[in-house]
């Protein structure tokens, strides 16, 4: 039997060398291979064209550096992809954009990621919404079946346009993540929530851990508070409600957070924060399968969190201290593979 003072003074040490190592025992894996496809639709003006450009143009820069990403990984696809070759991939059609989804699934591996974003005005009708984009509109029975091609993949959907609300169920499911600008589709107003969903990713102040990381569910946080800010500093009324789904109910939630039915697997979809690039990571295979041991660690501690209201404390600290060591020796192996450990 473990005495409750042991146990919390190993628990305090465990924990100690965690962040003497600069590992938070709640950050996810490095990139196992995260493949991003970034769409933008049409702008309708030329302002709002330059706005999705910029941020589509700000988002592709921040993955190949900020977090890693092979640029390989990540797709532009653009109303007007003349206009800036260097960056825009392909023509945001219909038809492009389930074209890419095919090749992505094709190439990704079991535990990669994909992360769809979509940046634009969307419409609906009584049958289903759409995004706006050249030729026949996107609508989620498009992606249904495009989206089946990730049978295993952690799959993230981040629509940040007006009647994105109308995405959600349909394309909600196990091990996905849907995060919508308003609540329904008959939110049809332009949205703000893309500017700071940029935010999130591109800056610093989403990272609300501090773990030089920022998490799906950080990045929406983050975003859903301040166009709450930007619409109360307007003084105008608040015209789109965000909404997380990530338990696969296809019921999201404005208030996503480790303790709410919705944001455990968003709060573990995090990038950034890695000391070694993608491109590095395939070079040295025993290197990515400790980073995927350690992910399913620390989705074991996540999930071990969310249970502590349920647990005597004594068993809980118990099980804790169990996986904050073999986190720590994981850790250890790590930084060692790395070139910068003991």
């Amino acid at each position: 039997m473990i005495r409750p003072q042991a146990s919390l003074a190993l628990f305090g040490s465990v924990l100690a060398f965690i962040c003497l190592s600069g590992t938070s025992f709640e950050q996810a894996s490095a990139q196992e291979r995260t493949h991003a496809l970034i769409v933008v639709g049409l702008g309708g003006n030329a302002n709002y064209r330059d706005r999705f450009h910029t941020q589509a143009v700000a988002l592709k820069e921040a993955f190949t550096t900020k977090h890693g990403m092979l640029a390989e990984h990540v797709t532009y696809l653009g109303e007007r992809p003349e206009s800036a070759p260097d960056f825009v991939t392909d023509k945001s059609t219909r038809a492009n954009v389930l074209s890419h989804l095919t090749t992505i699934a094709q190439q990704a591996g079991p535990s990669d990621r994909l992360l769809l974003i979509l940046i634009g005005h969307g419409t609906s009708d009584q049958a289903e919404a759409r995004f706006n984009v050249t030729g026949p509109d996107l609508a989620p029975s498009d992606l249904q079946m495009a989206l089946a091609g990730f049978p295993s993949q952690t799959l993230a959907l981040v629509h940040t346009g007006s009647a994105s609300g109308g995405f959600l169920e349909p394309l909600s499911g196990p091990n996905r993540i849907i995060i919508t600008a308003t609540r329904t589709q008959r939110e049809r107003n332009a949205t703000e929530f893309a500017q700071f969903f940029v935010e999130a990713i591109t800056g610093e102040s989403a990272d609300l851990d501090k773990n030089e990381r920022v998490s799906l569910l950080e990045a929406y946080q983050y975003a859903r508070e301040e166009v709450i800010r930007f619409y109360e500093d307007e003084n105008e009324i608040l015209t789109e409600h965000a909404v997380l789904d990530d338990n696969g109910d296809g019921t999201g939630s404005e208030e996503a957070g480790l303790n709410e039915p919705d944001g455990s697997l968003a709060a573990r979809f995090q990038l950034g924060g890695i000391s070694v690039t993608e491109e590095e990571l395939t070079q040295n295979p025993e290197l990515v399968r400790l980073y995927e041991e350690r992910s399913q660690i620390q989705a074991r501690i996540t999930e071990l969190r969310a249970l502590r209201d349920a647990m005597q404390e004594e068993a809980y600290m118990a099980a804790m201290e169990e996986l904050l060591v073999e986190l720590a020796l994981n850790n250890r192996e790590i930084r060692a593979k790395e070139g910068n450990g003991l």
